[in-house]
C-alpha cells in the first residue's frame, strides 16, 4: 500500500509539472499581450460572450459498479466535485484558448475510502500567417482513471478498459495553404503518449503513437469540398512483446467529402483502406470509413449521427495476445433545449471490436464463442479447420438534464449506462454499470 501511494504521488507530481509548464506561459500571454481591458471586465455571471469564465459543480449520486468488474462489484453513494476554468485571447491574426477541468470523486474504494482525481487541460492556438497560409496547434493533457471510452484521431470511439490511473497527452499541429482559389493543401501531425501509473500495467501498456496526414482538397462549390488523403501512423511500445509484434506502421489512403446542404444540415464522409504492418512480420488490413451527419433542428438543438470503422493497436489487456484491433462504431448524440430554462443532452454509443494479428499460438480462440446477439449471445463453434479471433461489444448511454434557475446557477441530473460483453472473459472481463447523479452548478 505504501509503495502504491508513492507511485501515485510521483505520478501526481509529474502531472502537475506538465500542467505548470503550460499554465505559466499562458498566464504570461494573458498578462503581456496588448488586449483591450474590456475583454476581461467582470460582467454579469454566466455571460457567454466573455472571453473567460469559471464554473463549479457539486453532485451526489449512486454507482452500482464503480470498480468496473463482473464479480464483487462495489456499489454505493458517491460525491463528486468539478471545477472548470476557461480563457480566450483573440487578436487580429492570432487566437489562443485554454480550458482546464479538475474533478474529484469520493470514495475511491468502498472500504478504504480515498478519492479519484482527474486533471484535463486543453490548449489551442490558431494563427493566420497570410491570406493563404494558416497554422493551428492543439494540446490535450489528461491525468485520470482509465475511462471506458476514448476518442481516436478520427473522432470514432474506441473501447478500452479500466486499468488504474494513467497520463495521456496528445500534441497536434496543422498547416493549410491555399494553392489556388479552389485548391487547398494541408499537412497535419499528432503525437500521443500513454503512461500508466501502475508498474505492472505500465510494462504492458506504455506507448507512443505518431501520425501524419497529407491532404489535397478541392472546392467543388460553396457547399461541397472533396479531398484525397494519405495518413501514416506508427505505434511504439516500451515493451513491444514477442518479436516486437506490438510495434507497427500503418498506411491509410482515403477519399473525403464535406457537404453542407443548407444552414441546418451537413454531412462529412471519409472512405478508404488501411494496411497495418507489425515488426514481427504479420499484417492486418481493413476498410477505413467515417461518416457524420449533423442536423440543427433549433437555435440550441442538434442531432449528430456517426458511423465509423478503423484499425488500431489492440486495447490494454489484450495487447499481450494481439497486436491490432478492428473497431466498428455507431454514435447518436442529441442536444435539445426543451424550454428557455431546461436543456437535455443524450448520447448512445455502440462499439464492436475484433482482435487481429495474434502474437502467439495461444492468441486465437478455437472453442465456442458467443455470437449473434448483444447481451444474450448464442455460443457456436468456429468453422471447421479454422480459428476465430475474440471480440468485444460495448454499449454506453447517457442522459443529462440541466435546469437554469438563473444565468449563474442551475440544477443538473445525469444518468449513465455501460454494458461490456466479451467473447473471451479471460481476455476482457464483461461488466454492467449504472450511474445516476444530481447536483448544483455555479457559473461565472
Amino acid at each position: 500500500m505504501v509503495r502504491r501511494r508513492q507511485r501515485r504521488a510521483r505520478g501526481a507530481k509529474r502531472s502537475w509539472r506538465v500542467l505548470l509548464q503550460w499554465l505559466v506561459p499562458l498566464l504570461l500571454v494573458l498578462l503581456t499581450t496588448r488586449i483591450s481591458l474590456a475583454q476581461w471586465d467582470f460582467t454579469h455571471a454566466g455571460d457567454p460572450k466573455r472571453n473567460w469564465g469559471a464554473s463549479a459543480t457539486e453532485t451526489v449520486g449512486y454507482d452500482d459498479n464503480f470498480n468496473g468488474t463482473e464479480k464483487n462489484p462495489q456499489a454505493g453513494a458517491r460525491i463528486s466535485s468539478d471545477v472548470r476554468l476557461r480563457a480566450n485571447v483573440p487578436l487580429e491574426r492570432f487566437f489562443v484558448g485554454m480550458q482546464y477541468d479538475y474533478g474529484v470523486v469520493y470514495p475511491q474504494d468502498i472500504k478504504f475510502g480515498g478519492v479519484d482525481e482527474t486533471h484535463n487541460l486543453n490548449l489551442s492556438a490558431n494563427c493566420t500567417i497570410s491570406p493563404r497560409l494558416a497554422l493551428n496547434l492543439t494540446e490535450s493533457f489528461i491525468n485520470s482513471l482509465q475511462p471506458e471510452l476514448v476518442q481516436d484521431v478520427a473522432g470514432a470511439p474506441v473501447t478500452v478498459l479500466q486499468a488504474g490511473t494513467y497520463i495521456y497527452d496528445t500534441v497536434g499541429v496543422g498547416l493549410i495553404y491555399s494553392v489556388a482559389p479552389r485548391w487547398n493543401v494541408s499537412v497535419n501531425g499528432s503525437w500521443d503518449i500513454w503512461e500508466y501509473q501502475s508498474s505492472l500495467i505500465a510494462s504492458n501498456g506504455n506507448h507512443q503513437d505518431y501520425s501524419a496526414t497529407l491532404s489535397a482538397l478541392y472546392l467543388l462549390d460553396t457547399r461541397t469540398t472533396v479531398g484525397l488523403n494519405y495518413q501514416y501512423g506508427q505505434d511504439v511500445f516500451v515493451d513491444a512483446g514477442p518479436n516486437n509484434g506490438l510495434n507497427a506502421v500503418s498506411h491509410t489512403l482515403y477519399l473525403s467529402v464535406v457537404r453542407r446542404f443548407n444552414p441546418r444540415l451537413s454531412l462529412s464522409l471519409n472512405g478508404g483502406y488501411t494496411v497495418r504492418d507489425s515488426q514481427d512480420g504479420t499484417q492486418s488490413t481493413s476498410p477505413s470509413a467515417y461518416g457524420s451527419l449533423v442536423y440543427n433542428f433549433g437555435p440550441a438543438s442538434a442531432i449528430t449521427l456517426t458511423l465509423a470503422q478503423s484499425l488500431n493497436e489492440a486495447t490494454l489487456g489484450v495487447n499481450r495476445q494481439f497486436s491490432a484491433q478492428q473497431n466498428t462504431s455507431f454514435v447518436v448524440q442529441i442536444s435539445h433545449r426543451l424550454t428557455t430554462r431546461l436543456r437535455a443532452i443524450g448520447d448512445i454509443t455502440y462499439v464492436y471490436g475484433s482482435f487481429t494479428q495474434p502474437l502467439g499460438a495461444t492468441a486465437t480462440t478455437t472453442g465456442p464463442i458467443p455470437v449473434g446477439g448483444f447481451g444474450n449471445p448464442t455460443p457456436v463453434g468456429p468453422p471447421p479447420g479454422s480459428t476465430v479471433s475474440p471480440n468485444d461489444q460495448a454499449l454506453t448511454g447517457h442522459l443529462g438534464l440541466n435546469y437554469a434557475f438563473r444565468d449563474w446557477v442551475s440544477a443538473v441530473l445525469d444518468y449513465s449506462y455501460t454494458d461490456l460483453v466479451s467473447s473471451d472473459v479471460l481476455l476482457i472481463q464483461p461488466y454492467t454499470r449504472n450511474q445516476i447523479n444530481a447536483g448544483i452548478s455555479l457559473t461565472y
